[in-house]
């Protein structure tokens, strides 16, 4: 029997306020709300949102990459794609990642290690070029709360920039119907051209003249998400923007916050609410998860889901526990899709 039970208490997903102010917890990156876990951990006294990413702590959760490749009790073969491996380039500050194999930092459909059949793990709806899980299985391994990613983000060196602890992120999540082929969409960044990602193009230039990134219309990234390494909050502990580009917060009297928190710590986790009504909406039987990540110095980056709760539901400590044999049991559902991509 394998089991997926967890270190510890599953971290509470806070309502979303991504408005741009003070008031705010998060920000919207497309069809995603972006928590900042660093900025949450300040505005809760009670703590919580000090989450482990070592690769011992995350072991029970469902790995999608990590620098050492090492999968987790969550990657279940025949139902969920292996972990991909994520580089650490360390002097390769133009380092990349791509779950698409023939994008630069490409990298092969990673496989469950011992899975059944010449496959290695292969399973209906299983594709190259994403990182893909059977929708029933991760809605039962998140025990039907929202699907939340987590992401360890490990730049190394001291002060802002692409050229030093920023780096830039995308990634899509599309979910798909066996039996119509119809499809639905959500983006983490922008919509690239139809049939391409971010690294089909030649990459932004690492520096700009929005070096603060105050002005929205010389920050343009393209579709990329920009991750910086750290963030400015006011003495209420509330988010008013981001460092310039020597690492220094010079809005009003803002102080610096790290978000650049290393392997052993989670800095962001990721929700997109109509993905979640969609995975439980019983229209798709297969998530297919692409991502790519440029500019990385450093590297050890580690992205995985697991279970939350949320403010109005907490669930049962026996659901933490799911066994394999129960999984060739689950319904593959079939209806119709409102988007294609």
């Amino acid at each position: 029997m394998l089991s997926t039970q967890a270190t510890a208490a599953p971290v509470l997903l806070p309502t979303a306020n991504c408005n741009g102010t003070p008031t705010g917890n998060c920000l919207q990156a497309n069809d995603f709300n972006v928590f900042s876990l660093a900025l949450l951990d300040l505005q809760n006294p009670n703590g919580g949102y000090n989450v482990s990413a070592s690769p011992g702590q995350i072991a029970p959760y469902t790995i999608i990459g990590q620098n050492n490749g090492q999968e987790g009790a969550g990657n279940l073969a025949g139902f969920v794609d292996g972990t991909y491996n994520t580089p650490s380039p360390n002097s390769d500050v133009s380092g990349t990642f791509s779950t698409v194999t023939t994008n630069p930092g490409g990298v092969a459909d990673p496989k469950v290690a011992g899975g059944p059949g010449s496959g290695a793990g292969e399973f209906t709806g299983d594709v190259e070029d994403s990182w893909d899980a059977r929708v029933n299985t991760i809605t039962q391994l998140t025990n039907g709360t929202p699907v939340v990613f987590f992401f360890s983000f490990n730049e190394t060196g001291s002060n802002s920039g692409l050229l030093d602890t920023d780096l830039l992120i995308w990634g899509k999540v599309t979910l798909v119907n066996d039996t119509t082929n119809d499809t639905q969409t959500f983006y983490l960044g922008g919509e690239p051209a139809p049939g391409t990602t971010p690294l089909d193009s030649a990459l932004p230039p690492p520096t700009g003249p929005d070096t603060d990134f105050t002005n929205a219309l010389t920050y343009d990234y393209g579709p990329w998400i920009y991750v910086h390494a750290g963030i400015c909050v006011n003495n209420n502990n509330q988010f008013v923007g981001f460092p310039d580009n020597t690492g220094t917060c010079t809005i009003g009297q803002s102080s610096y916050v790290q978000t650049n928190l290393g392997n052993d710590t989670a800095a962001f986790m990721i929700n997109s609410p109509a993905l979640d009504a969609a995975l439980l909406s019983g229209d798709y039987d297969t998530m297919q998860v692409t991502w790519e990540m440029a500019y990385i110095n450093g590297g050890g980056e580690s992205a995985w889901i697991a279970p939350v709760t949320t403010q109005n539901q907490t669930p049962e400590p026996g659901l933490l526990a799911l066994t394999s044999l129960g999984l060739s049991a689950l319904a593959w559902n079939a209806r119709r899709a409102r988007r294609t991509s």
